[in-house]
Formats: C-alpha cells, sequence, structure tokens
C-alpha cells in the first residue's frame, strides 16, 4: 500500500522503522564473529578454548534470550494497544453518526438499532456488547452476546465498573473527541471497553456541542483472540491469567481495571533461542582438544545457521510492526488515510501554507444514491462498491494529494498545492467523470454520484476545527441540487445554513404546538363543470416565523425525515375531514395528497395508511396518491415494490406536475397510474400559447390510450379552460374554479357549487 501524501508531510514511519535492515545485519554478523573468534581461539588449548566457548556461548544466547523476550513483549504490546485503538475508532464512528444519535437516542428505533448498531457490530466485529445510554444515564438500547438487554446487568456492565469511563467520555472536548479506554471483566473473561459520547455534526437540528448519551462498546480478549494473535505473530502460547502475582517484565503485560484493580495478565512462553543453542553446545564442551577443532567447525557452521533463524525473526518482527501501523493508520476496508491521520496532515497543509502564503484545499465527498445501494443489496455490496469507489478515487487525484475515508459513504479529499479553483475543478471534473456511467458490481449496474463541499484553506478559514464544518455544509448544498456536483464554501452558506436550522427545530415542533393545517382545492369537470374531488395542500403558520411558504418548509422537512410524521398526519387529518365532508354534502369526493419519496421507501407505509382508513372507516378508494414525475426515473427497488402493493390495495396513483423535464413516458405502462396531472406551465399562456397545444393534446391522447384521465393544473382564465377542454383534457383545477380554503369554506364552497348544479 502506498501512502499517497506529500514527502514534507510524513510522519510516524520511524515507529516501524527503528531496526534498519542495515543494523539487523550488522547485529547478525557481529554475533558471528564475536563467537567465531571464541572457536579459533579454542584451537589455543582445550582449556581456553572450552572457557572461551562457555563464556562466549552464554553471553549470547543469554543477550539473544533478552533480545527475543523484548520484542516479543513489544509485539504483544503493539497488538493489544491496536486492538485498543480499532476499539476506540468504532466507537467514535458510530457515536458520532448523526443517524445514530437520532434513530437510537431520540426515536429509540430497536429494530433500526439491532440491525445498523447490535446485530452489525457484533457479526462485523465481534463485539460482546453495545450499550447506548440516553442523555440522563438511563438504558436505551443494549445488545449482550445474543439477546437484547432489559436492564443494565449487574453480570455484564454493573461489575465491569464503567461508572468512571463514561463521565470521562460524556466530558469530552467536542471539537477534538476523545473516547474512554478501559480494561474490564466481563464474567471472569479480561475485555476492552470502549466509551464515547453521542454528539452530532452540524448541519443538524440537534445541539452539536453537548453529549445526548453515551456509546459502550465491549469486545472481549478471550482465549480464541489470543490464539489468533499467537498464530499470526508467533507469540508462542498467549493465555490470560488472573492468578499470577509478580510476572516478569519480557513475557507478561498486566491489565488493570477503571479503579486500578489488576484483573490479570497476559502471558505467554518467550521465544529462547539462546537456550536451544546451549543445548546442542554443551554437550561437546568437555571434548578433547582433537574433537574441540572439529567441533569448533560444527559450532560455527551450527551458529550460521542459528543467525539466519535470528535474521528471518527480526525480519518478520519488522513485517508485523508494518502492518501495525498500516492498521492504525489506515482505513482498514479501503487501505485509505483514516480520519486521525487526515486531520493530522490537514493541520500540518494549513500551517505550512500560512507559513509559505500558499494555498490547499479540503474536498468532502459524499456517495448519492450509496445508502438504496447498501439497504436493497446488502453491506458486503455495499463495502464492494466503497472499495471500487475508493480506487476511482485514488486513480483520478494528483500524486501529491490525499484521499482519506471518513465513515460509511463519506470521503475526503486533500488537494495540494493548488493555485486558483480551476485546480479543483479539474480534479473534481475527473472524479465525476467516473460516475457518469453505471458501475458494475458482480453481475448487477448500480449509478451512483458524488456531491462535493470545497473549502480553500487558509482563505476559508485557518482553524482545523471548522474546515471540516465547513466542507460539510458546501456539499450538502450540493447535494440540494442534484447528483453528482460540487459547491465551493461561502459565507452566504453559513447564513443560509443557520437559517435551515432554525427552520428545522422549529419544523420539529411544528405538530406537537398544532401550527400546521390543510387548505382543499376543489377539481372539476370540465365537461359539466361539477365538483369531483380535491386536493389537500399542507400548510404551515409558526408561532415565531409567521407564514412559512410550503416549498421552503417541505424541503427541509425531506432533509430531516419529518415528512415521513407529517405525512402519516396529512393522510390521518384528511381521513378524519372526509368524514366531516361525507356528512355534510352526502357526496363522496376523492382526496389527493402529496406522497414523499421516504414514505415510498418504507414497506410498511402501505399498512400504516391501511389502519388509518380502518380507524376513519374508509375505503381505499377514496385516497388519491399524487407521486412526482421524478420518481419514475430514480426509484428504486423498494419503491417500486411499494407503489405495486398500493395499487394492489385500491389506492389510486396519481403522476403529479407530468411534462417539467423528464422523459418518462417509457416508464408511464411500467405503473398502475390512473390520472396525469398536466403542469401548470402548459396552460398558463392558453389558447395564446400555441406552441403548447401539440404537446398537451399529445399528453391527452397518450393518456386516453392507456385508459388514464387527465388534470389540467393552474386554470385561472376562462380562456385557459377552453384551451384545455378543447384539446380533451377530462378535469382541470385552478383559481378560476376555486382557491385552496380551510375545512369550512370548502364546504360551504362545495354546497352552493351543487346548489347553483341543480338551480335550472
Amino acid at each position: 500500500m502506498s501512502n499517497n501524501y506529500p514527502e514534507d508531510l510524513r510522519f510516524g514511519e520511524a515507529a516501524i522503522t527503528d531496526l534498519a535492515p542495515q543494523e539487523r545485519e550488522r547485529d547478525g554478523a557481529s554475533l558471528i564473529r564475536s563467537l567465531g573468534k571464541g572457536l579459533i581461539a579454542s584451537l589455543v588449548g582445550v582449556l581456553l578454548c572450552v572457557a572461551a566457548i562457555v563464556i562466549i556461548v552464554f553471553f549470547a544466547a543469554n543477550s539473544l534470550d533478552g533480545y527475543a523476550g523484548e520484542k516479543s513483549l513489544e509485539k504483544t504490546q503493539r497488538l493489544l494497544d491496536l486492538e485498543v485503538r480499532r476499539l476506540a475508532d468504532l466507537s467514535l464512528e458510530y457515536g458520532w453518526w448523526n443517524e445514530a444519535v437520532e434513530m437510537v437516542i431520540y426515536k429509540r428505533d430497536l429494530e433500526w438499532s439491532e440491525t445498523y448498531v447490535g446485530v452489525y457490530l457484533q457479526d462485523r466485529y465481534g463485539l460482546e456488547a453495545i450499550v447506548s445510554l440516553g442523555p440522563d444515564g438511563e438504558l436505551v438500547y443494549g445488545r449482550y452476546r445474543d439477546e437484547v438487554l432489559q436492564q443494565l446487568r449487574p453480570s455484564v456492565l454493573t461489575s465491569a465498573n464503567l461508572d468512571g469511563l463514561i463521565r470521562e467520555a460524556v466530558d469530552t472536548d467536542f471539537s477534538d473527541p476523545v473516547p474512554a479506554l478501559g480494561f474490564v471483566n466481563i464474567a471472569g473473561t479480561p475485555a476492552i471497553a470502549a466509551v464515547t459520547t453521542y454528539a452530532v455534526y452540524e448541519p443538524t437540528e440537534l445541539n452539536a456541542n453537548q453529549s445526548h448519551g453515551a456509546l459502550i462498546l465491549i469486545k472481549l480478549l478471550d482465549q480464541e483472540l489470543l490464539s489468533k494473535w499467537s498464530d499470526d505473530f508467533h507469540i508462542t502460547g498467549l493465555t490470560f491469567s488472573t492468578n499470577k502475582s509478580g510476572a516478569d517484565h519480557d513475557h507478561s503485560i498486566a491489565l488493570s481495571g477503571p479503579d486500578d484493580h489488576l484483573l490479570g495478565h497476559l502471558e505467554w512462553s518467550p521465544e529462547r533461542p539462546g537456550q536451544q543453542f546451549l543445548a546442542l553446545v554443551l554437550p561437546w564442551a568437555g571434548g578433547t582438544g582433537l574433537l574441540m577443532i572439529l567441533a569448533c567447525l560444527f559450532f560455527y557452521t551450527k551458529l550460521r545457521t542459528y543467525s539466519r533463524i535470528a535474521h528471518s525473526h527480526f525480519e518478520e518482527l519488522v513485517s508485523s510492526r508494518e502492518v501495525l501501523f498500516q492498521q492504525a493508520q489506515f482505513d482498514f476496508l479501503t487501505g485509505l488515510v483514516n480520519r486521525p491521520l487526515f486531520l493530522e496532515l490537514v493541520s500540518r497543509e494549513m500551517n505550512r501554507c500560512i507559513r509559505h502564503d500558499e494555498k490547499a484545499a479540503v474536498v468532502y465527498i459524499d456517495l448519492d444514491g450509496f445508502k438504496a445501494v447498501n439497504d436493497s443489496l446488502g453491506h458486503d455490496v455495499g463495502d464492494e462498491l466503497l472499495c471500487l469507489v475508493s480506487e476511482e478515487l485514488r486513480n483520478s487525484v494528483r500524486g501529491e494529494d490525499v484521499v482519506a475515508r471518513f465513515g460509511g459513504d463519506e470521503f475526503c479529499l486533500l488537494l495540494n498545492g493548488i493555485t486558483d479553483a480551476s485546480d479543483i475543478e479539474r480534479v473534481l471534473g475527473e472524479i465525476q467523470s467516473q460516475f457518469l456511467r453505471p458501475v458494475s458490481i458482480g453481475n448487477r449496474k448500480v449509478v451512483i454520484g458524488v456531491s462535493a463541499g470545497i473549502v480553500i484553506i487558509p482563505d476559508d478559514t485557518a482553524d482545523c476545527s471548522t474546515v471540516f464544518r465547513y466542507a460539510d455544509m458546501a456539499m450538502y448544498a450540493a447535494k440540494k441540487h442534484g447528483q453528482n456536483g460540487y459547491r465551493f464554501y461561502s459565507e452566504e452558506l453559513e447564513a443560509h445554513s443557520r437559517q435551515r436550522s432554525a427552520l428545522k427545530s422549529q419544523l420539529a415542533t411544528s405538530l406537537a404546538n398544532e401550527e400546521l393545517y390543510l387548505v382543499y382545492q376543489p377539481v372539476y369537470d370540465l365537461r359539466d363543470r361539477s365538483v369531483r374531488g380535491l386536493e389537500a395542500l399542507l400548510r404551515w403558520h409558526s408561532a415565531e416565523l409567521g407564514d412559512v411558504l410550503p416549498d421552503d418548509f417541505i424541503a427541509v422537512a425531506e432533509e430531516s425525515d419529518a415528512i415521513e410524521h407529517i405525512g402519516l398526519w396529512v393522510a390521518g387529518q384528511v381521513l378524519e375531514d372526509l368524514t366531516k365532508i361525507d356528512q355534510r354534502i352526502g357526496q363522496k369526493l376523492t382526496v389527493s395528497i402529496n406522497v414523499s419519496v421516504k414514505q415510498l421507501r418504507d414497506p410498511k407505509f402501505p399498512d400504516r395508511l391501511d389502519e388509518l382508513l380502518r380507524k376513519h372507516d374508509h375505503d381505499s378508494s377514496r385516497l388519491k396518491l399524487e407521486i412526482t414525475e421524478s420518481l419514475l426515473i430514480t426509484e428504486q427497488d423498494s419503491e417500486h415494490s411499494v407503489l405495486m402493493e398500493l395499487s394492489s390495495r385500491g389506492y389510486r396513483l396519481v403522476l403529479d406536475d407530468f411534462g417539467t423535464g423528464y422523459s418518462a413516458l417509457g416508464y408511464l405502462q411500467l405503473y398502475p397510474l390512473e390520472t396525469i396531472k398536466i403542469d401548470k406551465s402548459f396552460v398558463s399562456g392558453g389558447s395564446a400559447s400555441e406552441s403548447n397545444m401539440p404537446l398537451v393534446r399529445s399528453i391527452v391522447y397518450m393518456a386516453k390510450s392507456m385508459s388514464m384521465t387527465t388534470i389540467a393544473e393552474g386554470i385561472e382564465t376562462e380562456e385557459q379552460e377552453a384551451f384545455v377542454a378543447a384539446l380533451g383534457c377530462t378535469f382541470g383545477q385552478g383559481f378560476l374554479f376555486g382557491r385552496p380554503e380551510r375545512l369550512e369554506q370548502i364546504i360551504e364552497f362545495i354546497e352552493r357549487a351543487g346548489d347553483e348544479e341543480a338551480s335550472p
């Protein structure tokens, strides 16, 4: 694996190169020469030779044994430190994951917690226990071995004495979070405990500078793991003992709990090549002079053999230490630089740019469509896709640039030596071109894009703690404008982010404060001007913000997942209002409601609608579900199956805003659509807009040929009504027939319309 960062930023490699090849060869050669001189000197006299051999052999054996013991201790300590570091990184990745904070701590979604936290972490990383505590220390979710915890059982956690670690984690510095780490005793077996606070990155509706609870991860240092270390790294008989009172420093490591209570020792049998050597040498030491000369030649040969063995052990040690360094500094899945190393590189590059008056760029990348691939095809396919994306990013950047994985589907680039924005755009253009075509994974092809946010350092900021917040903010701005785009950070973005955060915060309480309400607009039959249905439209009057436009708050609701709760509230309120309408006018009208893409990704959405229908005693045919045309282009398998299920249960599907920029004609026959709504942009010109006539006529003809009805939106004048009626459109909707009104006003409106229709 190549270290893809500039030479003047490299650091830490001394930790794995303290035994240079020349030094290792010199050590082996010195040992051979020392013993060789002793063997030659023995030719002068048997006694002198024996004495010299005994002294040199014992000295060399003890030195070799001591060296082997030191290295085995160092190797075992590094393995233990790496396991602690990996658990710490894992706890940070999940504890500082916005979606995990929302779903585990605040929504307390047990199914989500089981799928993406409990079962996944146990299966993927072999953890013994995963526990999530709320802001007040209460158990929110826990999994111990193969069962979900109902309470903090003494045998699982209380005896582990984690209170100190929890307090240390919650009191962390939120600009530079560090998990609390320690060793604990779980059912007589030592374990590593990593405790990190639940916290979030902005932008989010939650406070990013406070703890939202604690995440506890526990991994056993059981015999299975110790045996694997023994096999992989040549540590003989590695085991854990609680009976040892005074351990030698060269073949044991003491493990102490958070309260400094000694849990026991990791013990192993140190390699003793010197003792093996002595076992062969001593029987020959008392021979005669002649035999001694022959023995010296034999021993000299043996000495060379064992020096090669020792040299081989040294090489294995260096190789093992190089592997440990790679695992500590690079992402284990993709091989890219990991988050801690990347943060250090950005800090050093920022200091260098300030000193030399140069520029660099940090690019925060998020994959568009990755979650859908991961959810529909599984985590294994998702991991394969991440590796493929990592390779594409490596191939797209320059040799002096750095590519890092931040976790999940988030990546970061450090572009060094930037002169102007065109340097960045060239790199991003190369990256985006790689994702314009489908990506092949096994026998499947998937389409993903990349959304990127860019921060120029030190122009945009000279503070490392804000670099990634600005980059993340710019990335979300790019994502809002569609897939495979990028955005440079600007002060306007930060102001807009604060405004949207305030809007999101107010929206979170809008349902509880009864600030949301519905208005209804009538749908007319153009043939006889009778009211045939209604469309429910959502409105929001905030106590603090006043009237908020739907285009503003619905987009925020989509981003924060509040749209799913609001959507179900709209459906329930519509069904409740339908009952009142039926009682007043005696005519069973249909009502159209808008359905978001996120609702259609929920396989339980049809069941939730059925439950609302049963509650209000209505038939499914009374609801018309309006979906956007873009969904037909970008839908996933899960959305398609939900649409088909809704149709099979009698819900009527309406395609809204048809003709607003997508060529979806080929997709219409794949869906059980009942109605097509012609976008108001084709109607606003009236009969004077002759260029629209062929297109509207084609849409109406196509709909009729597929047994669909059509609704023309935005009719405001009688001229526009005549225009769409002449082209064969069945229904119309717009200010000409009636403006959106509250329930009582719309009922009175329908009653007046019925009276006028009944009068001669």
